[in-house]
């Protein structure tokens, strides 16, 4: 019996995160409930990100807000890349 192929749509961290570095080094430093490093894909729902950073009390600019609205909070994100 053949396994199925699943497929999924991604955006990639360093595309969300290029022109907000500081958010990413806040939520690296916030001990998140979800983990990256030796991984060849990390996805999570952008989301879980925009909660985690909530919950954190992590301010971040209107601006990436925005950006991940536009992006749609249901998307995945890869955090390796």
């Amino acid at each position: 019996m053949p396994v199925p192929v699943q497929t999924c749509e991604f955006v990639l961290g360093t595309d969300l995160f290029r022109d907000f570095v500081v958010v990413w080094e806040q939520i690296a430093e916030s001990d998140p409930g979800f983990t990256w490093g030796t991984n060849n894909r990390s996805m999570v729902t952008v989301e879980c990100i925009l909660d985690h950073m909530d919950n954190a009390g992590i301010e971040y600019p209107d601006a990436f807000r925005e950006l991940c609205e536009k992006v749609g909070l249901q998307m995945y994100v890869d955090l390796e890349n």
